[in-house]
């Protein structure tokens, strides 16, 4: 996932979409959502972007890493996440389900970009996109684990 395709993701899920986020940003809803379309003729700034990827993360709305996390790969990094408080208390199993499910497209794309013995323009940016969400599941695994450990912790100090 690149990083424009991560800020689509995050202004998309934020609560009320572009309609609600545009003015967080000082636009209109469809300036941003030219912006982030790619359209040549509507630049999307730096600014613009980290301040998207501030008030995502802010919200914690769903893929609010997204653009970090993008940025940090292009460099041949990973984001360390803060741990969660999360509604309903974590989920283990369903952070690993998630991850399963995650890593299980990162193989197809990368056998169905393979089949033929060349691995092109298009099957890269499919396998980029599946490595990305991949990634992003296993950050929310390791967050979900942290959050749990932390309750048991609390719990445990909480009866001595």
């Amino acid at each position: 996932m690149n990083p424009q395709d991560a800020l689509r993701q995050m202004a998309k899920n934020y609560p009320g979409g572009y309609e609600s986020l545009a003015p967080r940003v000082g636009k209109t809803a469809e300036v941003l959502r030219k912006e982030l379309s790619g359209d040549p003729k509507f630049k999307l700034g730096l600014s613009t972007a980290t301040l998207i990827s501030e008030i995502c993360i802010e919200a914690t709305t769903p893929h609010c890493h997204d653009f970090v996390n993008a940025i940090a790969a292009d460099g041949g990094g990973f984001v360390r996440l803060p741990v969660l408080e999360m509604e309903g208390g974590p989920c283990v199993h369903r952070s690993i389900s998630s991850v399963t499910q995650e890593l299980s497209h990162v193989v197809m794309a990368t056998m169905d970009g393979d089949a033929d013995g060349v691995i092109s323009d298009n099957d890269l940016a499919r396998i980029h996109k599946e490595a990305a969400e991949a990634l992003a599941a296993i950050q929310l695994l390791i967050q979900t684990v942290e959050a749990k450990h932390k309750q048991g912790k609390a719990r445990a100090e909480a009866a001595a």
